[in-house]
């Protein structure tokens, strides 16, 4: 399936990917890291220990995104940007599929279930977050932009099922 194969997508990740800066560079080195599952777990974690009615609706939020994740990685199959486009500036060495971006998913997730449990100057900074990571995934040449509103519909629709009938 190319669902991916359309020009505005192109169009807008080659003008994120290509507006390079090297401070971005060294950003979003360390930054992307915040959008892996070790974070998650992190995370977790630390909702165990502090907010437990918080962290059980956090692993079934983050439980479903993950599932919807792979089901459409694998469903899907999308190429990754430097399969299929050329000149395309690559951060980030991947081996899964493209469609859809699973650290955006998390980081909305994460940020989502964050905000019932967090003082109201990290409510403001929160929603940075999963924009920063979405954006950092396509400035890092591993995802289009639809991949990145897929992940942030994803996290969204996870934690409202789970947040609406848990």
């Amino acid at each position: 399936m190319d669902v991916e194969r359309f020009g505005l997508n192109y169009q807008m990740f080659y003008l994120i990917n290509h507006r390079r800066h090297p401070l971005l560079d060294l950003f979003y080195k360390y930054f992307h890291l915040l959008g892996k599952g070790w974070f998650g777990f992190l995370v977790g974690f630390v909702l165990l220990i502090t907010a437990y009615k918080v962290f059980l609706k956090y692993v079934l939020a983050m439980v479903l995104q993950v599932l919807v994740v792979k089901l459409l990685k694998y469903t899907v199959r999308a190429k990754r940007p430097s399969a299929v486009l050329d000149g395309v500036y690559v951060l980030e060495k991947l081996r899964l599929k493209s469609f859809p971006s699973g650290d955006t998913a998390m980081a909305t997730t994460i940020a989502l279930c964050l905000l019932h449990v967090s003082p109201l100057w990290f409510k403001v900074l929160l929603p940075l977050y999963p924009l920063l990571i979405g954006y950092g995934r396509v400035y890092m040449g591993v995802h289009f932009p639809l991949d990145v509103v897929a992940g942030w519909t994803i996290g969204v629709l996870c934690f409202l099922a789970v947040y609406t009938f848990f």
